[in-house]
Protein backbone atom coordinates (compact mmCIF):
# COMPACT_ATOMS: atom_id res chain seq x y z
CA UNK A 1 0.00 0.00 0.00
CA UNK A 2 1.40 3.37 -1.00
CA UNK A 3 1.78 6.04 1.65
CA UNK A 4 3.42 9.40 2.17
CA UNK A 5 6.66 9.25 4.15
CA UNK A 6 8.12 12.34 5.76
CA UNK A 7 11.84 12.43 4.94
CA UNK A 8 12.76 15.74 6.56
CA UNK A 9 10.93 18.99 7.24
CA UNK A 10 8.66 19.80 4.31
CA UNK A 11 10.13 17.08 2.09
CA UNK A 12 8.05 13.94 1.73
CA UNK A 13 8.09 10.99 -0.65
CA UNK A 14 5.90 8.22 -1.94
CA UNK A 15 8.36 5.34 -1.68
CA UNK A 16 7.54 2.76 -4.33
CA UNK A 17 9.23 0.98 -7.26
CA UNK A 18 9.59 4.52 -8.70
CA UNK A 19 10.04 6.95 -5.80
CA UNK A 20 8.09 10.21 -6.10
CA UNK A 21 9.17 13.34 -4.25
CA UNK A 22 6.57 15.53 -2.55
CA UNK A 23 7.72 19.01 -1.51
CA UNK A 24 5.21 21.01 0.54
CA UNK A 25 4.87 24.78 0.91
CA UNK A 26 1.85 26.54 2.40
CA UNK A 27 -0.50 23.70 1.56
CA UNK A 28 0.73 23.38 -2.01
CA UNK A 29 2.91 20.63 -3.44
CA UNK A 30 5.66 20.28 -6.03
CA UNK A 31 5.96 16.66 -7.12
CA UNK A 32 9.29 15.25 -8.29
CA UNK A 33 8.23 12.76 -10.99
CA UNK A 34 4.83 11.08 -11.03
CA UNK A 35 5.37 7.34 -11.34
CA UNK A 36 5.09 4.84 -14.13
CA UNK A 37 1.43 5.06 -15.15
CA UNK A 38 -1.79 7.06 -14.95
CA UNK A 39 -2.80 4.78 -12.07
CA UNK A 40 0.40 5.70 -10.20
CA UNK A 41 -0.45 9.37 -10.76
CA UNK A 42 -3.98 8.79 -9.48
CA UNK A 43 -2.70 7.17 -6.29
CA UNK A 44 -0.14 9.92 -5.68
CA UNK A 45 -2.78 12.60 -6.20
CA UNK A 46 -5.14 10.79 -3.79
CA UNK A 47 -2.44 10.76 -1.07
CA UNK A 48 -1.78 14.46 -1.57
CA UNK A 49 -5.48 15.35 -1.38
CA UNK A 50 -5.92 13.27 1.78
CA UNK A 51 -3.42 15.62 3.43
CA UNK A 52 -5.46 18.61 2.32
CA UNK A 53 -2.73 19.73 -0.09
CA UNK A 54 -3.00 20.73 -3.74
CA UNK A 55 -0.52 20.03 -6.54
CA UNK A 56 1.03 23.23 -7.88
CA UNK A 57 3.99 21.80 -9.82
CA UNK A 58 5.42 18.63 -11.29
CA UNK A 59 9.18 18.62 -11.82
CA UNK A 60 10.45 15.74 -13.95
CA UNK A 61 13.97 14.43 -13.54
CA UNK A 62 13.87 13.05 -17.09
CA UNK A 63 11.51 11.92 -19.81
CA UNK A 64 11.40 8.13 -19.40
CA UNK A 65 7.90 6.73 -19.17
CA UNK A 66 8.30 5.27 -15.68
CA UNK A 67 8.94 8.81 -14.37
CA UNK A 68 6.33 10.77 -16.32
CA UNK A 69 3.58 8.16 -16.50
CA UNK A 70 1.30 10.05 -14.08
CA UNK A 71 1.95 13.51 -15.57
CA UNK A 72 -1.03 13.64 -17.90
CA UNK A 73 -3.50 12.38 -15.28
CA UNK A 74 -2.35 14.83 -12.61
CA UNK A 75 -1.99 17.80 -14.93
CA UNK A 76 -5.44 17.26 -16.41
CA UNK A 77 -7.07 17.21 -12.96
CA UNK A 78 -5.09 19.99 -11.28
CA UNK A 79 -3.93 22.27 -14.12
CA UNK A 80 -0.55 22.32 -12.39
CA UNK A 81 2.64 23.60 -13.96
CA UNK A 82 5.30 21.21 -15.22
CA UNK A 83 9.04 21.91 -15.19
CA UNK A 84 11.77 19.94 -16.94
CA UNK A 85 15.22 20.49 -18.38
CA UNK A 86 15.34 21.77 -21.97
CA UNK A 87 16.70 18.49 -23.36
CA UNK A 88 14.00 16.41 -21.68
CA UNK A 89 11.07 18.76 -22.31
CA UNK A 90 10.64 17.82 -25.98
CA UNK A 91 10.22 14.13 -25.15
CA UNK A 92 7.81 14.88 -22.31
CA UNK A 93 5.57 16.85 -24.67
CA UNK A 94 6.11 14.50 -27.65
CA UNK A 95 6.61 11.11 -26.03
CA UNK A 96 6.80 9.27 -29.37
CA UNK A 97 10.23 10.85 -29.83
CA UNK A 98 11.66 8.40 -27.30
CA UNK A 99 10.51 5.23 -29.05
CA UNK A 100 11.30 6.70 -32.46
CA UNK A 101 14.88 7.40 -31.39
CA UNK A 102 15.26 3.90 -29.99
CA UNK A 103 14.03 2.43 -33.30
CA UNK A 104 15.82 5.08 -35.45
CA UNK A 105 12.53 5.74 -37.29
CA UNK A 106 8.79 5.71 -36.62
CA UNK A 107 8.52 2.90 -34.07
CA UNK A 108 6.28 -0.15 -34.52
CA UNK A 109 3.31 -0.54 -32.18
CA UNK A 110 4.90 -3.42 -30.31
CA UNK A 111 7.51 -0.99 -28.93
CA UNK A 112 5.07 1.84 -28.23
CA UNK A 113 3.77 0.38 -24.95
CA UNK A 114 3.02 2.35 -21.77
CA UNK A 115 6.33 1.08 -20.41
CA UNK A 116 8.19 2.81 -23.24
CA UNK A 117 5.91 5.71 -24.18
CA UNK A 118 3.76 7.64 -21.71
CA UNK A 119 0.90 9.99 -22.52
CA UNK A 120 2.20 13.45 -23.49
CA UNK A 121 2.01 16.33 -21.00
CA UNK A 122 2.60 20.06 -21.30
CA UNK A 123 5.88 21.54 -20.05
CA UNK A 124 5.23 25.07 -18.77
CA UNK A 125 8.72 25.92 -17.50
CA UNK A 126 12.22 25.00 -18.63
CA UNK A 127 14.51 24.33 -15.67
CA UNK A 128 18.20 24.14 -16.53
CA UNK A 129 20.90 22.79 -14.21
CA UNK A 130 21.83 25.41 -11.63
CA UNK A 131 18.41 27.06 -11.72
CA UNK A 132 15.79 26.98 -8.98
CA UNK A 133 12.04 26.58 -9.23
CA UNK A 134 11.10 30.07 -8.13
CA UNK A 135 9.59 30.27 -4.67
CA UNK A 136 10.23 26.62 -3.90
CA UNK A 137 13.99 26.38 -3.42
CA UNK A 138 14.17 23.28 -5.60
CA UNK A 139 17.51 23.45 -7.37
CA UNK A 140 18.22 21.49 -10.55
CA UNK A 141 21.50 19.57 -10.72
CA UNK A 142 23.05 18.15 -13.88
CA UNK A 143 22.91 14.35 -13.66
CA UNK A 144 23.07 13.56 -17.38
CA UNK A 145 24.14 10.15 -18.63
CA UNK A 146 21.16 7.87 -18.04
CA UNK A 147 19.34 10.33 -20.26
CA UNK A 148 20.77 13.28 -22.12
CA UNK A 149 19.23 16.02 -19.99
CA UNK A 150 18.52 14.29 -16.69
CA UNK A 151 18.47 16.52 -13.62
CA UNK A 152 18.36 15.84 -9.92
CA UNK A 153 16.57 18.11 -7.45
CA UNK A 154 17.80 19.34 -4.08
CA UNK A 155 15.24 20.62 -1.58
CA UNK A 156 15.66 23.34 1.09
CA UNK A 157 15.63 20.52 3.67
CA UNK A 158 18.87 19.03 2.30
CA UNK A 159 17.21 16.12 0.49
CA UNK A 160 18.62 15.23 -2.93
CA UNK A 161 16.38 13.38 -5.40
CA UNK A 162 18.86 11.80 -7.82
CA UNK A 163 16.56 10.38 -10.51
CA UNK A 164 18.17 7.42 -12.27
CA UNK A 165 21.73 8.69 -11.88
CA UNK A 166 22.34 5.71 -9.61
CA UNK A 167 20.25 2.57 -9.23
CA UNK A 168 20.00 0.09 -6.36
CA UNK A 169 22.16 -3.05 -6.72
CA UNK A 170 19.07 -5.29 -6.61
CA UNK A 171 17.64 -3.41 -9.61
CA UNK A 172 20.95 -3.62 -11.49
CA UNK A 173 21.01 -7.36 -10.80
CA UNK A 174 17.42 -7.79 -12.00
CA UNK A 175 17.89 -6.05 -15.35
CA UNK A 176 21.55 -6.87 -16.03
CA UNK A 177 22.33 -3.82 -18.12
CA UNK A 178 21.26 -0.33 -17.03
CA UNK A 179 19.95 2.02 -19.67
CA UNK A 180 22.63 4.45 -20.80
CA UNK A 181 22.27 7.41 -23.16
CA UNK A 182 25.79 8.85 -22.75
CA UNK A 183 28.31 6.71 -20.89
CA UNK A 184 30.95 9.46 -20.72
CA UNK A 185 28.53 11.85 -19.05
CA UNK A 186 27.31 9.04 -16.81
CA UNK A 187 30.82 8.46 -15.47
CA UNK A 188 31.25 12.23 -15.01
CA UNK A 189 27.98 12.29 -13.06
CA UNK A 190 29.26 9.52 -10.78
CA UNK A 191 32.35 11.61 -10.04
CA UNK A 192 30.26 14.69 -9.22
CA UNK A 193 27.78 12.78 -7.08
CA UNK A 194 30.57 11.56 -4.82
CA UNK A 195 31.45 15.17 -3.96
CA UNK A 196 27.89 16.41 -3.38
CA UNK A 197 26.63 16.98 0.11
CA UNK A 198 23.09 16.26 1.26
CA UNK A 199 21.45 14.98 4.41
CA UNK A 200 19.49 12.37 2.44
CA UNK A 201 19.79 10.96 -1.07
CA UNK A 202 16.71 9.52 -2.81
CA UNK A 203 17.37 7.45 -5.94
CA UNK A 204 14.26 6.84 -8.01
CA UNK A 205 14.87 3.09 -7.93
CA UNK A 206 16.36 2.35 -4.54
CA UNK A 207 16.36 3.08 -0.85
CA UNK A 208 16.84 6.46 0.81
CA UNK A 209 20.41 6.77 2.11
CA UNK A 210 22.65 9.22 3.97
CA UNK A 211 25.80 8.32 2.02
CA UNK A 212 25.47 7.89 -1.74
CA UNK A 213 29.10 6.96 -2.36
CA UNK A 214 28.74 3.16 -1.98
CA UNK A 215 25.84 3.25 -4.44
CA UNK A 216 27.87 5.36 -6.86
CA UNK A 217 30.71 2.86 -6.70
CA UNK A 218 28.42 -0.09 -7.48
CA UNK A 219 27.02 1.74 -10.51
CA UNK A 220 30.46 2.85 -11.69
CA UNK A 221 31.77 -0.72 -11.48
CA UNK A 222 28.75 -1.90 -13.48
CA UNK A 223 29.47 0.56 -16.31
CA UNK A 224 33.23 -0.10 -16.32
CA UNK A 225 32.64 -3.86 -16.31
CA UNK A 226 30.29 -3.53 -19.28
CA UNK A 227 32.91 -1.47 -21.10
CA UNK A 228 35.50 -4.21 -20.50
CA UNK A 229 32.99 -6.86 -21.56
CA UNK A 230 32.37 -5.09 -24.85
CA UNK A 231 36.08 -4.98 -25.58
CA UNK A 232 36.24 -8.71 -24.89
CA UNK A 233 33.22 -9.44 -27.12
CA UNK A 234 34.88 -7.48 -29.91
CA UNK A 235 38.14 -9.43 -29.84
CA UNK A 236 36.89 -10.54 -33.24
CA UNK A 237 34.66 -8.43 -35.52
CA UNK A 238 31.02 -8.38 -34.39
CA UNK A 239 27.87 -6.86 -35.79
CA UNK A 240 25.70 -4.88 -33.41
CA UNK A 241 23.18 -7.73 -33.36
CA UNK A 242 25.95 -10.15 -32.39
CA UNK A 243 27.00 -7.79 -29.60
CA UNK A 244 23.41 -7.60 -28.32
CA UNK A 245 23.14 -11.39 -28.45
CA UNK A 246 26.39 -11.82 -26.50
CA UNK A 247 25.28 -9.34 -23.83
CA UNK A 248 21.84 -10.94 -23.58
CA UNK A 249 23.38 -14.36 -23.09
CA UNK A 250 25.89 -13.27 -20.47
CA UNK A 251 23.34 -11.23 -18.49
CA UNK A 252 20.43 -13.67 -18.90
CA UNK A 253 18.26 -11.13 -20.71
CA UNK A 254 15.19 -12.42 -22.54
CA UNK A 255 15.08 -10.57 -25.84
CA UNK A 256 11.94 -9.31 -27.52
CA UNK A 257 11.66 -6.26 -29.78
CA UNK A 258 11.33 -3.80 -26.90
CA UNK A 259 14.20 -5.29 -24.93
CA UNK A 260 16.28 -5.47 -28.09
CA UNK A 261 16.11 -1.71 -28.73
CA UNK A 262 16.88 -0.91 -25.09
CA UNK A 263 19.88 -3.23 -25.00
CA UNK A 264 21.15 -2.12 -28.41
CA UNK A 265 20.83 1.55 -27.45
CA UNK A 266 22.67 1.07 -24.14
CA UNK A 267 25.40 -0.92 -25.90
CA UNK A 268 25.78 1.84 -28.48
CA UNK A 269 26.22 4.43 -25.73
CA UNK A 270 28.98 2.31 -24.21
CA UNK A 271 30.61 1.69 -27.60
CA UNK A 272 30.78 5.39 -28.53
CA UNK A 273 33.77 6.29 -26.29
CA UNK A 274 35.53 3.06 -27.25
CA UNK A 275 35.38 4.21 -30.87
CA UNK A 276 36.37 7.78 -29.94
CA UNK A 277 39.34 6.55 -27.90
CA UNK A 278 40.53 4.30 -30.72
CA UNK A 279 40.01 1.08 -28.75
CA UNK A 280 37.38 -0.16 -31.21
CA UNK A 281 37.25 0.36 -34.94
CA UNK A 282 34.50 -0.01 -37.54
CA UNK A 283 35.09 -2.66 -40.18
CA UNK A 284 33.05 -2.65 -43.40
CA UNK A 285 35.20 -5.17 -45.28
CA UNK A 286 32.27 -7.53 -45.86
CA UNK A 287 29.80 -4.78 -46.66
CA UNK A 288 28.38 -4.98 -43.13
CA UNK A 289 29.30 -2.88 -40.13
CA UNK A 290 31.34 -4.90 -37.68
CA UNK A 291 33.08 -3.58 -34.60
CA UNK A 292 36.37 -4.99 -33.45
CA UNK A 293 39.39 -4.20 -31.32
CA UNK A 294 41.31 -1.59 -33.29
CA UNK A 295 44.45 -3.70 -33.49
CA UNK A 296 42.42 -6.57 -34.98
CA UNK A 297 41.12 -4.39 -37.80
CA UNK A 298 44.61 -3.00 -38.42
CA UNK A 299 46.02 -6.54 -38.80
CA UNK A 300 43.58 -7.45 -41.58
CA UNK A 301 45.12 -7.94 -45.05
CA UNK A 302 45.45 -4.84 -47.18
CA UNK A 303 43.36 -4.39 -50.33
CA UNK A 304 40.08 -3.56 -48.60
CA UNK A 305 38.44 -0.43 -49.92
CA UNK A 306 38.34 1.90 -46.92
CA UNK A 307 37.01 4.97 -48.74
Amino acid sequence: MLELTNLKGNTWAVLSPVNVGVCVKDGEVALIDTGASPDAGRRVLKLVKEKGWSVKWIVNTHCHADHIGGNHFIQKRTECGLAASPLEAACIEHTAFETNWLWSAAAPRVIRTNFMEAEPSQVTKLLSPGEELEGWGLRAVDLSGHSHGQIGLTTPDGVFFTGDAVIAPRVLAKYGIPFVADSVKMLDTFDRLETMAADLFVPSHGEVCTDVRPLVQVNRECVLNLRAELLSICEKPRTRDEIVAALAQSHNISIDLGQYVLTESAASALITPLLDEGLLAADFSGGTLRLARAETVERQPSGTDKN
